[in-house]
């Protein structure tokens, strides 16, 4: 809303110059007296908080609750929420946790992140974001180079029940051992939801105070 009242103003300041300008050039016609008194050009004054409003730009990973600005990171959270998402009922917010255990950008051009995801899709109660669904997604995601940033090409997760550990063990190789050490930090990861979903009230300037689980007490956000 700010930037939309900033692009008002700035237009209605380009039409008021602009009927000024037509002014100034008709009392200039050949018809003026020639003594008439040179007119004083008009001074505008240009509020400096509308020109710094019409200049701002919403953060890139405003949308994901990412507030870094690494390219690689912001690819895996605008993955999960534009796309794994997708796996779930529409909700006001989609906001993941991001535990990345490994990175190889040995070749820019085809990166792997191994880790573990999860997502978190909440509606807006009041001061309250209510988790409504979500999941979790251990894996490697796979990214190409686009233009100044990545986009994920293909993401391996690994899989459900009884061949969850032979699989994590094919995914993450050598980092197997981290990974698992990530996945089983409860405390780890709560904080880093806490910590996510507080950038993402932040950055969206939502009039949010905390979020809550079903059938949990509701966690006060960080400010």
């Amino acid at each position: 809303m700010r930037k939309l009242f900033a692009a008002i103003v700035s237009t209605s300041l380009v039409v008021t110059l602009g009927l000024v300008a037509c002014g100034q050039k008709k009392a200039a016609s050949p018809e003026a007296p020639s003594d008439a008194p040179e007119e004083t050009p008009i001074e505008w004054e240009v509020d400096e908080d509308i020109e710094a409003d019409a200049d701002e730009s919403e953060p890139a990973g405003a949308a994901y609750g990412y507030a870094g600005d690494d390219p690689i990171e912001l690819a895996v959270y605008k993955h999960l929420v534009e796309e794994v998402s997708k796996n779930y009922d529409a909700a006001d917010a989609c906001i993941p946790t991001v535990q990345i255990v490994s990175v190889d950008d040995s070749n820019p051009d085809e990166v792997t992140v191994s880790g573990d995801f999860w997502i978190d899709n909440y509606n807006i109660e009041g001061d309250t974001l209510a988790c409504v669904s979500g999941g979790n997604y251990p894996g490697v995601m796979h990214l190409a180079k686009d233009g100044d940033g990545y986009t994920v090409t293909s993401f391996d997760m690994v899989a459900d029940g009884s061949d969850f550990e032979a699989s994590a063990k094919e995914l993450f190789g050598d980092s197997y051992d981290d990974f698992m050490a990530v996945y089983s930090d409860d405390e780890a990861r709560a904080k880093l939801r806490k910590a996510t979903v507080s950038d993402y009230v932040s950055m969206n300037g939502l009039e949010v105070t905390q979020y809550q689980d079903y059938g949990w007490d509701p966690v006060e956000l960080n400010k």
